[in-house]
């Protein structure tokens, strides 16, 4: 599909969605800030996700709009096509099979392993799988690095395919061969209708599967010489059209005399396994053929920026290509985001090939980052190194990397010049996402077949927009009173929901001075349902701790037969403070539970 601007029909009939304020009310996390003048009506709802970027048609809320360029009348948006500047073509509508399976629910609880079955490389990882028992909602998570391996065409004697060379090598057992790894005791949770299905499917769409389907018609061919896949490392950089076979790669006899930096040459029999680059524009389609289901190029280096002037020398980066992908569009569907857990695993995968891509620019260019250091000397002195023989070559992560220890030193720097000037903080506050406010459930109605942990990345959107809507709430309603400094970071659950870990400065008028001051703001107590339902409601819901202790001695806090937790905590008549400045809230036994 090209670029043109597709037609738009009326929102309201394309959503069909409740605009209405909800009544629901966020919570906090450990304890409850009470405020009189704050009640459950005054629950801010951002709204819905219906307004569309001019240039891309992105989904976004009113509040990601870009506020320096926006106006009254029209919101600007960048955090998609950059205003414009990325220009990609539309993926093409796949078949109605495709969209069928990819809502029906035994399909994607096991659609990485339907990707798995037809994967043409292998995915180099530890995953940890252990974060998934229990009843909790599904995380995929990994340690370590992430390797993409390619095989040769044809199997070692006497082994079974794997991956890629079940593309050429025994068709004939095509579907055995691709469910036996899936396989305990000639039982498998996988269809075979289903695999039959995608393989006929991919057949007919896939270019990357035409090519090694080739491949396979000149292996069985007794007179061909001996021949190599090659896959191009580059692509056009003014052509955006769909791909087509004779792009994506070529088989030739002689790679040597034209084979380029970044080409992947698969060879018949000779030579093992080689890892991809994480720059070739293949990296993710041959890893992900369920979601590239036409074998389309994904990034390259030799995208650029669109535009007039110098912009056009401006490379489109690998972080600017995914966040466009990873945009819903008006009138577009996309399997990448219907993907659940496979999507959850793309997005790891491409998080990580951005941070190495990060790290190798960093390793390159180690005389710009070195300058003020002295080449590691002064690190090597503050670590205690004194032996010439400790000191090697080391590579230095500059503050601008996020979670190096320069930036975490940077900004330790930073919280302690907030404290020299304002004092120590008076509120400490965790503000947690909740994957039932009513802004992501609305979002996600629109797709019946996935559920909140499929969509990582809404969630992290409108828990960013409702961070800073509390923070602006805070400081305009001054429940706490006139804030002077804030301070937060945010962290991310071991289920993968991030919360936000806020400081907070007051003027010291508002400083609390007396125990008996505290209950004005927070209470550890839970409320009266017949004063206030639904407060009881959200405190019962979503901020007791447990069932732990004899209810569930297995409970993941449970430490040599007691809670970690200290729960259940002591009853107390009355909020104090204790000899070493600790507050102990007031726990009255009301009888509340």
């Amino acid at each position: 599909m090209s670029r043109e601007k597709r037609p738009r029909t009326e929102l309201s009939s394309f959503f069909n969605q409740n605009h209405g304020q909800s009544s629901r009310q966020a919570s906090y996390r450990s304890t409850l800030l009470r405020n009189t003048h704050v009640t459950a009506s005054s629950y801010i709802d951002i709204g819905d996700c219906d307004n569309v970027c001019e240039f891309c048609d992105a989904f976004f809320w009113y509040d990601e709009r870009a506020v320096a360029s926006s106006t009254r009348h029209r919101s600007r948006y960048t955090q998609c096509c950059k205003g414009g500047r990325v220009a990609l073509p539309y993926p093409r509508r796949p078949y109605t099979t495709i969209i069928h399976l990819f809502q029906q629910a035994d399909f994607m609880s096991n659609i990485r392993a339907y990707n798995s079955v037809f994967s043409m490389t292998s995915f180099g990882a530890k995953v940890d799988d252990t974060i998934n028992r229990g009843s909790g909602s599904y995380v995929f998570k990994i340690s370590g690095q992430i390797h993409h391996w390619l095989g040769t065409l044809c199997p070692p004697p006497n082994e079974r395919p794997h991956f890629l060379q079940m593309y050429v090598y025994d068709t004939e057992n095509e579907i055995a061969n691709r469910l036996h790894p899936f396989s305990l005791g000639g039982q498998t949770s996988l269809c075979p209708e289903t695999v039959s299905i995608l393989l006929t499917i991919m057949e007919s769409t896939n270019a990357l599967v035409k090519l090694f389907r080739t491949a396979r018609d000149l292996c069985s061919s007794s007179d061909v010489p001996d021949f190599c896949v090659r896959l191009y490392g580059s692509r056009d950089k003014v052509s955006y059209d769909m791909p087509s076979q004779a792009c994506i790669g070529a088989i030739v006899t002689d790679p040597d005399l034209t084979c380029t930096q970044f080409d992947i040459i698969i060879r018949h029999k000779d030579g093992g396994p080689q890892r991809i680059n994480k720059i070739h524009p293949l990296y993710m389609p041959l890893q992900y053929p369920l979601l590239f289901l036409y074998g389309e190029h994904g990034w390259s280096s030799d995208l650029y920026l669109r535009g007039d002037g110098n912009s056009r020398d401006k490379k489109l980066t690998m972080n600017m290509y995914y966040s466009y992908l990873l945009h819903d569009c008006y009138n577009l569907y996309t399997l990448l985001l219907r993907g659940g857990r496979l999507l959850q695993q793309f997005i790891v995968d491409v998080y990580i090939c951005i941070e190495e891509s990060r790290l190798d620019y960093i390793r390159l260019n180690q005389n710009t980052f070195r300058a003020d250091f002295l080449q590691g000397i002064k690190d090597a002195f503050q670590r205690g190194d004194t032996d010439g023989k400790d000191v090697g070559k080391r590579t230095v992560l500059p503050s601008s990397f996020v979670g190096s220890p320069r930036y975490m030193y940077k900004h330790y720097q930073d919280a302690l010049a907030i404290c020299r000037v304002h004092g120590k903080p008076q509120y400490f506050i965790t503000f947690t996402c909740n994957v039932k406010w009513p802004e992501i459930e609305r979002y996600l109605s629109r797709y019946p077949s996935l559920k909140s942990q499929d969509r990582p990345d809404i969630i992290a959107r409108v828990f960013h927009i409702k961070l800073r809507l509390f923070l602006k709430f805070v400081k305009t309603r001054k429940v706490f009173g006139d804030i002077t400094a804030d301070l937060y970071t945010v962290e991310f659950q071991k289920r993968g929901l991030p919360h936000c870990h806020i400081l907070l400065w007051v003027a010291p008028t508002s400083v609390i001075k007396d125990a008996c001051d505290v209950d004005k703001f927070i209470s550890a107590e839970i409320p009266d349902p017949s004063v206030d339902h639904h407060l009881y409601k959200i405190v019962i819901d979503l901020m007791i701790h447990g069932p732990c202790g004899l209810l569930k001695p297995n409970s993941q806090c449970m430490v040599s037969g007691s809670c970690s937790k200290n729960f259940p905590k002591h009853y107390e008549p009355e909020t104090y403070f204790d000899d070493n400045g600790h507050i102990h809230y007031r726990r009255r036994p009301t009888g509340s539970l």
